[in-house]
């Protein structure tokens, strides 16, 4: 059986706050509870090498593609996201489909 997997990476504007984003996108899983995993986290260390790291990633799994769907569309997560976007520099996203869950 697969479930599918949402990543969501950023990078936070000048002028904004990591820890409030953070703060805001951990209300989410109270609020959605069709959401299946929930791991949520900032950036650590010195990236040496590997060039400039995302300040996060969000990895959020979903039961089917609909459920993915059902959170994108979602009046809260929508409040959430605009809420937001003033707050990233960059975003990125990648949904892929997770087998063995």
């Amino acid at each position: 059986m697969s479930q599918v997997r949402h990543v969501f990476l950023w990078r936070v504007a000048e002028g904004s706050s990591q820890q409030e984003i953070v703060e805001i996108l951990n209300t989410l899983p109270e609020r959605l509870p069709f959401i299946e995993y929930w791991s949520l986290g900032s950036h650590q260390g010195d990236p040496g090498e590997n060039g400039a790291p995302w300040d996060g990633a969000l990895i959020t799994d979903f039961a089917t593609w609909e459920a993915l769907e059902k959170y994108s569309t979602d009046p809260y997560h929508l409040e959430v996201v605009a809420t937001l976007m003033p707050m990233f520099s960059e975003r990125a996203v990648v949904d892929f489909e997770v087998e063995g869950k």
